[in-house]
């Protein structure tokens, strides 16, 4: 059954924009979307939630090839259900993750950068080496990342534009490198590969010193070409201002002749982040509920055509 009520929300260059870089054209968006939620629909094998602006997300992923957000939506499921504790019942008011955002470890910056894209800022000496040892161990880092990214998902500019990462790693040291090479840390991030949705416009490694190296060499080999070609290393804030508009980074991070818009110390943002989560963590409960997720092999069609929706406007 058809969804109704879906309203565009982006402005008139970013729905150019997802119609140059997308392949989207509006008079065929619902349309394309309606053709997947059937998809989705008639599968005995595949659960998942066939919300408008959910499937509008994996179309825009897939660049509107039904073929391809098909095949991700499989992937996405079949990763979900293989790492259930970081996914499903994700609870935004959990301590660990609402201590990961209020301390300022992990936080989402306010706006959009000049390219319309959303930024997360993660901070490694916000919590120290021995708390992140016992308690705040990967699973935290994965977890609360995904409440904030489950709070933009519906987000059309998120959706088009994407979003960077910025990974401050000032006092890493070599005794730091084993949280990064953690065998689970290195399972999960080569397994995920596949079911990555969304644009990641950008990692930005600040302050990483000489042991970037040695912390790409556990990642790269399952990187993707296009992640590592947006993959920056910056030794200077000034190097990172070139990539991050001023108006968004905390406090802390500004030159002291600085007076233009301000975002906030890293704090605030962190408290800004804890209530966003507590604000939509109804919505993360619901999505992440593992009954909206299903996949069974064995009741998959063997003879399934593969179709590459496009409606054409010939006039």
């Amino acid at each position: 059954m058809a969804e109704t009520g879906y309203i565009c929300t982006l402005e008139e260059k970013y729905i150019k924009k997802a119609k140059d870089e997308l392949n989207e054209i509006p008079s065929d968006r619902l349309s394309a979307v309606q053709a997947l939620r059937d998809w989705i629909n008639e599968q005995k094998h595949i659960k998942f939630d066939t919300k408008t602006l959910n499937l509008i997300r994996f179309l825009r992923h897939a660049k509107y090839s039904q073929a391809k957000a098909r095949e991700t939506i499989e992937n996405v499921i079949k990763f979900v259900l293989n790492n259930q504790l970081y996914f499903l019942n994700l609870d935004s008011q959990c301590d660990l993750i609402q201590d990961t955002v209020r301390r300022g470890q992990l936080v989402l910056l306010p706006g959009y950068d000049n390219e319309g894209r959303i930024i997360v800022l993660y901070k490694l000496n916000m919590i120290s080496f021995e708390e992140l040892k016992k308690k705040y161990k990967f699973m935290t880092f994965i977890k609360t990342l995904n409440a904030i990214i489950l709070t933009l998902k519906d987000d059309e500019m998120f959706q088009v534009n994407g979003f960077q990462m910025i990974f401050d790693m000032t006092g890493f040291n070599l005794k730091m490198l084993s949280l990064f090479h953690d065998p689970e840390a290195v399972r999960f991030n080569k397994e995920s590969q596949k079911a990555q949705v969304g644009r990641m416009k950008g990692i930005h490694y600040y302050n990483i010193g000489i042991l970037f190296e040695a912390l790409f060499s556990i990642y790269k080999p399952f990187m993707s070409k296009k992640q590592k070609e947006r993959l920056y290393v910056h030794e200077t804030l000034e190097s990172l201002f070139n990539h991050i508009p001023k108006r968004m980074l905390p406090d802390e991070y500004l030159p002291d002749e600085y007076d233009g818009q301000r975002a906030g110390s890293l704090l605030d943002l962190g408290a800004e982040t804890g209530e966003r989560l507590l604000k939509y963590n109804d919505q993360i409960l619901e999505f992440t509920n593992p009954d909206n997720f299903g996949f069974d092999e064995s009741k998959k069609s063997s003879d399934e055509p593969l179709q590459h929706f496009r409606k054409l406007n010939i006039d």
